[in-house]
């Protein structure tokens, strides 16, 4: 699986103006709602925000990959959001998230979502992609380095 299989340039968001978890995750929704991604954000917002309080999705490194399966999507959408000072997603090691990547799948695509949030986790994880991602200015060169990084 390709990052570009799963994300659009249209769907990434350079220093977006949410300062709270719960808001980013609104903002990167309509995102994909506004881009025509999904099929009722309303729905996957919520499950979205259910999964989020269930269980925390933010990882070590500054990494966070909010994820849900829901009725509200008929294929696998994804929203990539830098934030260069950072979110709490309670990740292990304390850190505020700077890196962002929300995936929403139909309910019945598991072999699909798992796998792009472990593409997603492993390409995040790396220090050259990070510190690429944060010399970034516009959502076309944070989609160009997540394309070209390898996994």
């Amino acid at each position: 699986m390709q990052i570009e299989d799963f994300l659009d340039k249209k769907a990434v968001l350079v220093a977006p103006s949410s300062k709270e978890k719960f808001d980013l995750l609104r903002e990167m929704i309509d995102t994909l709602a506004a881009d025509g991604q999904l099929k009722d954000p309303r729905k996957a917002l919520s499950d979205l925000i259910s999964r989020e309080k269930e269980k925390g999705t933010g990882l070590e490194h500054g990494v966070a990959v909010p994820h849900c399966r829901t009725a509200g999507s008929e294929r696998l959408s994804a929203s990539f959001a830098l934030v260069p000072d950072g979110i709490d997603f309670d990740a292990p090691d304390g850190a505020p998230s700077r890196f962002i990547f929300l995936l929403v799948s139909p309910k019945d695509a598991t072999a699909a979502h798992v796998q792009a949030l472990a593409t997603m986790a492993r390409l995040l994880k790396q220090e050259k992609v990070q510190s690429d991602l944060l010399g970034a200015k516009d959502p076309e060169s944070v989609a160009r380095i997540l394309i070209e990084a390898k996994t």
